[in-house]
């Protein structure tokens, strides 16, 4: 059975590569990137099963990313993160096709199990 492949696009280098190490200790088959831009590209030659997208990054939001992902491909899982909390957002992220909403910093543990109430989990 293939590994669950994971898309983390943060534009915080550290917390893209701390992701990365414990989805990937966890059993997950993990990429990241660093931008809108980027991700996309990696979406497109990956095809991961989930994107853990951050919402503010420089140049292409992570709103823009995710209303790209879902257009081309609307079963693949999207939880967006945010140091910034703000409802309108979250509503915002949740209205575009968006299946979790986690606040920064990101708990480890809870994201794993945000990934398991999503039905992704390693086997």
């Amino acid at each position: 059975m293939e590994p669950i492949r994971v898309l983390v696009v943060d534009d915080e280098l550290f917390v893209g590569d701390l992701m990365q190490e414990y989805l990937t200790l966890s059993g997950y088959s993990v990429t990241t990137a660093s931008n809108g831009k980027d991700a996309l590209a990696a979406f497109s030659e990956i095809k991961p099963h989930v994107v853990v997208l951050d919402i503010r990054m420089p140049g292409m939001s992570g709103m823009e990313v995710l209303k790209t992902i879902k257009q081309n491909s609307p079963e693949t899982g999207v939880v967006m993160l945010s140091a910034y909390g703000d409802p309108e957002t979250i509503v915002e992220a949740l209205g575009a096709g968006a299946d979790h909403y986690l606040q920064k910093p990101v708990n480890l543990k809870h994201l794993v199990e945000t990934l398991a109430l999503l039905h992704l989990q390693p086997k």
